[in-house]
């Protein structure tokens, strides 16, 4: 049995999960605003439910030696601090990046041994599974939101300018909405672009921009499987098809050998089921 957290800038979700990847009942707090809180928190959590292996998913960029986060753009109160603080005798604690661990997810049910999984909200996250291992260094990697999309584009929390998660995010979809006089939910949007030319226009942008990111990685990694999860996945049937044109134009190792795409069916738990794939399938030994 492994106690598996998800750390995120709004709430964190934990559970029990079993080798078989039964989840117990999932419970939810809200995740303090400073250090001592947070600390206090998680220890009573780990107090309570007293089991050896502790896996955490964080949004940040994590150091697998320490297993400290290294920088978190929504939990600053968590840059530099390391895990192992709650280590204890007996105890085996992992730390992996949470768009990585939804990666992991998917590796786990599609067994696909070269694949990417994209996150689509706010940013644009993920992970690569390069002949069957997660793509890492000695920290997380493949924060392919901020690859350059322009050369003089809009700042981004990263200080670069022209990240492609400025044109793929959420807020990025619903200002340039308004600025075509569309002033609607974004699942109303995208459900209904099929009914209004300026609807369609909106989803078929954010589908190229995204296609253009799906294509490089392809020439990159030539993978055969790209699994989109996060809120914007849910709209997948509004967009798949301008993305497959864009990626098919784009890619000239697409063009050579396709691969497939598919939507996270279930991404709630893809975080807290893929830390627990560390363990239950000994991936990092």
């Amino acid at each position: 049995m492994t106690l598996c957290f998800d750390i995120g800038g709004t709430r964190i979700k934990y559970a029990i999960i079993d080798k078989l990847y039964n989840i117990e009942e999932v419970n939810t707090i809200q995740t303090p605003k400073n250090i001592y809180d947070f600390k206090n928190e998680i220890f009573s959590i780990i107090q309570k439910n007293k089991l050896e292996r502790i896996g955490f998913c964080v949004a940040g960029i994590v150091d697998y030696m320490s297993k400290k986060i290294l920088y978190s753009p929504n939990m600053l109160f968590l840059n530099d601090f390391s895990f192992k603080e709650f280590q204890k005798p007996n105890t085996h604690i992992e730390v992996e990046n949470d768009a990585n661990a939804a990666c992991l997810n998917s590796y786990r049910k599609h067994k696909i041994p070269n694949m990417i999984h994209l996150t689509l909200g706010t940013g644009l996250g993920g992970g690569a599974i390069v002949n069957g291992k997660l793509l890492k260094s000695s920290i997380s990697v493949f924060e392919v939101g901020h690859i350059s999309a322009t050369i003089n584009g809009k700042r981004c929390g990263c200080n670069n300018r022209g990240c492609i998660e400025k044109y793929t995010g959420i807020e990025n979809i619903l200002n340039f909405a308004k600025k075509n006089d569309v002033d609607k939910p974004l699942e109303y949007i995208f459900s209904n672009y099929t009914q209004n030319k300026t609807y369609k226009r909106i989803v078929d942008r954010f589908a190229q921009y995204l296609g253009i990111v799906v294509a490089d990685l392809i020439n990159i990694f030539g993978s055969d499987l790209v699994v989109f999860s996060g809120g914007i996945a849910n709209n997948f049937d509004a967009f798949i098809q301008t993305l497959k044109k864009t990626v098919q134009r784009r890619s000239f190792v697409y063009r050579i050998k396709p691969c497939e795409f598919a939507v996270d069916e279930n991404p709630s738990f893809a975080g807290l089921l893929g830390v627990a794939s560390i363990f239950n399938e000994g991936l990092y030994g």
